[in-house]
């Protein structure tokens, strides 16, 4: 018997998976992904983070890593950086090709829960 639930994750991935191959869909990796996705949730929540403070997620990557990405996410124009009034602090913001990425993998999952 099929769950419900697996059936709508696994068409889900297809959407995504066929999504991904459009030239409008940003190319990005696992790691890209979780910071834009870490970023992206802050700011939705008012807090949006410091370069210090994602470069201190270990669980993401080894901040080396971090630092590279946070660099290929800015040339893709997914976020940008804000420094602070005195400028000593930079904050990460999700940009408006950000929105767009996320809206089409929102599009990705309203189609799987409908088919």
């Amino acid at each position: 018997m099929k769950n419900y639930f697996s059936e709508v994750f696994f068409r889900f991935q297809r959407l995504l998976q066929v999504a991904e191959q459009l030239p409008s869909f940003p190319s990005i990796d696992e790691i890209e992904s979780k910071l834009l996705v870490l970023v992206a949730l802050a700011e939705r929540d008012d807090h949006p983070l410091l370069v210090g403070d994602l470069l201190c997620r270990a669980d993401v990557a080894s901040q080396a890593t971090i630092h590279g990405r946070l660099s290929r996410l800015h040339g893709k124009q997914l976020i940008q950086f804000q420094a602070d009034t005195d400028g000593r602090k930079k904050y990460v913001l999700s940009t408006s090709k950000a929105n767009s990425y996320f809206s089409k993998i929102g599009e990705c999952v309203i189609k799987a829960g409908k088919s």
